[in-house]
């Protein structure tokens, strides 16, 4: 008898580790630890299963009550109500560890991470800022999803942030989510492990487009990613356009008509606004560069449906950075004086 419960119990451990191997395996190195503490407690899990399993059933056999009448209920008693809570307090404290030690890994800073990402949420889409590299990714409401590249083995440093509402950042291949908060940041760090492409979404119901807040993540060699750097550096250095009367901006499903506007030098100038929103708060704002390290006019928000006409002072030769500071990058663009 004894050899056949072994026989049960080696049975059932196997099962639990043929289940826990088709949980899905991170594709970071923060990922596989996660999914290394799945299987961890699903094998711990198994022998607890049967054990409980098994009392529970010998308990019926063995006492089942025959005839009439209901079951006595006065049956027990301090020694049973001491195992009763001794036993799981005995197996929660020995997975404890194996918990802590997984949370410990999984939020360790990188003290000297290969990229530093800044990931905006706002409703409803994603903008990626590559602060080293000195460029954005922004996807657009309901007409453009951001796709963003990054290397592979080459740990990453994020700060997320919200910028009007709680988002969610969640890639499944990663086995990782974190909120992005209005007014707290959030910052965690990954390590990429396996090229592909990964597909992210927002996991926390935002509004009317949450659906529709996706963002790809294409891990890549070293080698495709210093080359994906310099097409989008070249790319952003390549806007331009010429002046052709005042310049008008029309904003509809959060995203502006268009990502150029030109001007002459030295001559002062208006900027025609339309929200065509409805309900939704957009401003306009110039700065000396996408780094907005100098703010060169900032209007007031006013919601759609409305439209504004802002006066601007002469600026000298060169190029410049507009957005709404509701949407930020989402809705940007160059202002070039010629």
């Amino acid at each position: 008898m004894s050899a056949a419960r072994a026989s049960r119990a080696g049975l059932a451990v196997l099962a639990g580790a043929a289940l826990a191997g088709c949980a899905k395996q991170g594709a970071t190195v923060q990922g596989q630890e996660i999914h290394n503490l799945y299987v961890t407690i699903a094998l711990l899990a198994a022998p607890v299963f049967l054990g409980v399993e098994g009392a529970l059933l010998w308990c019926v056999l063995r006492y089942r009550r025959r005839g009439e009448g209901a079951a006595g209920q006065g049956s027990g008693g301090r020694r049973s109500l001491a195992v009763f809570f001794a036993i799981p307090t005995v197996i929660v404290a020995f997975l404890y560890p194996f918990g802590e030690r997984t949370l410990a890994d999984v939020q360790r800073a990188e003290p000297n991470p290969a990229v530093e990402l800044r990931i905006d949420g706002f409703q409803w889409q994603w903008t990626f800022y590559y602060l080293n590299e000195g460029f954005f990714v922004t996807g657009k409401t309901l007409t453009r999803v951001p796709v963003i590249d990054l290397p592979v083995g080459a740990p990453v440093h994020v700060r997320l942030e919200s910028r009007d509402v709680v988002h969610e950042f969640y890639v499944p291949d990663f086995l990782f989510m974190r909120n992005a908060l209005p007014g707290r940041p959030n910052e965690f760090s990954f390590t990429p492990t396996q090229i592909g492409t990964f597909r992210g979404q927002c996991a926390e119901f935002c509004g009317l487009h949450h659906d529709q807040m996706r963002f790809v993540v294409q891990v890549v060699s070293q080698a495709d990613y210093a080359a994906w750097v310099d097409q989008q550096r070249k790319a952003a250095q390549n806007v331009d356009c010429d002046p052709s009367g005042p310049p008008k901006l029309v904003s509809k499903d959060n995203s502006w008509n268009t990502g150029c506007l030109a001007v002459t030098r030295n001559v002062p100038f208006t900027v025609a606004v339309s929200n065509l929103d409805a309900g939704i708060e957009h401003n306009f704002a110039l700065y000396d560069s996408a780094k907005r390290k100098r703010t060169l006019f900032q209007s007031l928000r006013f919601p759609g449906v409305a439209a504004r006409t802002f006066q601007l002072q002469p600026l000298p030769k060169g190029r410049y950075y507009y957005q709404c500071d509701v949407h930020g990058p989402a809705m940007s663009g160059a202002l070039i004086v010629k």
